[in-house]
């Protein structure tokens, strides 16, 4: 049996979730500078800037917002992710990427878990809209819509309310 405490603990990581999260997913963008407080990343010779959560590569006219590679690895995870457990295992979800605690200070970027996407929506899911953003609440799991590069559409587990 969970307690009240757990209960509050969770829901409230899942309403910052809900409240914080903006897929990099959902669109390229370019910016021209990348925030102060970034760390360089370098993965496969390709140098990463990763600040607040987001990875940003080279580009001609300064910087594009990324989807991370799979394997990458950070210190520090962003502020805003959460805890999801899938298969027993937990994993730590912010922005359309998932990872796992390899050692202390040392976070993985893994593939979304099978478990933690749909293809589709069944009917009878739940539409929310919080600060403007779309999720899909379903048998207590809320969703959220992510659209690949290449315009594939997937609904990734970003949360979840503890019973």
């Amino acid at each position: 049996m969970r307690t009240t405490q757990e209960f509050i603990i969770k829901f409230t990581f899942t309403i910052a979730l809900l409240t914080g999260l903006s897929s990099n997913l959902q669109a390229q963008r370019i910016v021209r500078v990348v925030p102060r407080n970034n760390t360089v990343v370098v993965y496969s010779g390709v140098s990463y800037h990763y600040a607040n959560g987001y990875f940003y590569k080279p580009h001609r006219s300064g910087y594009v917002v990324v989807t991370p590679p799979v394997g990458l690895r950070v210190r520090v995870l962003p502020v805003g992710y959460t805890n999801v457990v899938i298969g027993g295992r937990t994993y730590f979800y912010f922005g359309g990427v998932y990872y796992i605690q390899e050692q202390p200070n040392s976070y993985e970027i893994v593939e979304i878990p099978k478990e933690a996407y749909l293809i589709a929506l069944p009917a009878g899911v739940e539409t929310i809209t919080i600060n403007g953003k779309r999720y899909y609440k379903m048998d207590n799991k809320y969703y959220e819509k992510l659209v690949s590069e290449n315009g594939t559409e997937r609904y990734v587990l970003v949360g979840e309310k503890m019973q």
